[in-house]
């Protein structure tokens, strides 16, 4: 057994790796059997959860699991729905049931609501193992097959210093109100030399984007699980690196999987890009089901923003995915430069102005906040609330097509 999990080997040679935190919920006398073994042999691999069949496993359990084990008495109703519970919070994970009797129709139900493996109660350990092994094998294939992959917003800013990643983390707020399955958000911070995703959000992360493109062949939805820092509101946070480091460094193609991987797991994925271009985040682009470019009505930033816009068309950026909202607009009697002026001088199209609320937005980012959640009504959540509706809008019609 290593730090990553337990190599179990399969058909005579191949082998599959059960990932580290194995969470098992069930009730005393399911237990009793196992819990020798699990205090000599298996303590850093199996987290258990003592609760009688039929309680409602709390949320918190289910999201930071990575292969759940979950005991059913299909006598119970309320038992019967933690499968429910559980496929509709992750309908991915790999998951085993405990049944005491394990009838011919209980089990055809059972594996019809997406469970991938049947253990008995008590549960032994060798048994419980191998089929926690089928559950990873089976729910990982039929991921890589069947999902279809979240919608990508990449959030861009013509310079440094426009506020996009403010805009980015508002609209991860409104963007849970759109998910489909409840699996939430995901933001990636690749703005790996200055990202600021974290602390805006108030997340201490203990793991960063470095570990997902460190671990190589590793790299699976448990890893990615345990470096995503979940919010209470269901924003997951990929950090950026705790280092500064070069921007060349990051390999492109290890980090398409990070994306590919976080858009089989959430409802939607944002990813926050910084100011400075290389090869591996035009790459991301091309991936991206939308573009927000974020400037200011300034002359240098709409200068620079029309650069970038060549740029990415010159790799094969595709110009319908591409919109711009513009930052921090005053409302003046007498503005040198209007929406529709940028509209014009971008050939994009200009979804909002976002009002300039400066103080209240650093006094929320101090506090690791939204500025919704210091101030209930805003105008700047007004507007980033319609900005979310348009880029869902275009994701849709996009798809559509």
């Amino acid at each position: 057994m290593t730090r990553e999990g337990l190599n179990l080997t399969r058909d005579g040679d191949r082998k599959v790796r059960i990932p580290a935190k194995v969470s098992v919920v069930a009730s005393d006398s399911a237990l009793e059997v196992l819990r020798p073994d699990f205090h000599s042999r298996t303590s850093d691999q199996l987290q258990i959860f003592e609760m009688e069949p039929g309680a409602k496993i709390p949320e918190e359990i289910i999201q930071d699991a990575q292969v759940m084990v979950v005991e059913v008495d299909p006598a119970v109703a309320s038992s019967m729905d933690r499968i429910k519970q559980i496929r509709g919070l992750r309908p991915n994970l790999p998951l085993v049931v405990g049944l005491r009797d394990a009838g011919v129709s209980t089990v055809r139900v059972l594996l019809r609501q997406g469970v991938e493996d049947i253990a008995s109660v008590p549960f032994q350990l060798e048994e419980m193992l191998d089929s926690i092994a089928n559950a990873v094998e089976d729910s990982y294939s039929e991921v890589e097959a069947e999902t279809e992959l979240a919608p990508l917003i990449a959030v861009v800013k013509s310079r440094g210093g426009e506020g996009a990643t403010t805009v980015t983390t508002h609209l991860g707020k409104h963007l849970l109100e759109w998910g489909q399955s409840g699996r939430g958000v995901c933001i990636l911070d690749l703005d790996i030399q200055a990202g600021s995703v974290a602390p805006y959000l108030g997340v201490t992360p203990r793991r960063s984007l470095d570990d997902l493109l460190e671990a190589g062949h590793r790299l699976d939805s448990s890893v990615l699980r345990s470096v995503a820092m979940r919010r209470d509101d269901g924003i997951h946070v990929i950090a950026a690196p705790f280092d500064i480091q070069p921007l060349e460094t990051v390999d492109s193609d290890q980090l398409l999987r990070v994306i590919k991987l976080a858009r089989q797991e959430f409802d939607f994925v944002l990813i926050d890009l910084p100011a400075n271009w290389t090869n591996w985040n035009l790459s991301t682009l091309l991936e991206a089901s939308q573009i927000l470019m974020v400037v200011e009505l300034e002359i240098s930033s709409l200068r620079q923003a029309k650069r970038w816009l060549e740029l990415f068309n010159s790799v094969g950026v595709n110009a319908s995915k591409v919109a711009v909202a513009v930052n921090r607009v005053e409302k003046k009697l007498f503005g040198s430069i209007s929406l529709r002026d940028v509209r014009e001088a971008l050939k994009r199209d200009v979804l909002v102005g976002l009002p300039n609320e400066g103080s209240k937005i650093l006094t929320a980012q101090d506090q690791g906040m939204l500025c919704s959640e210091i101030q209930g009504k805003n105008k700047f959540d007004a507007e980033v609330s319609k900005l979310t509706e348009m880029l869902v809008d275009r994701i849709s019609r996009e798809h559509g097509a």
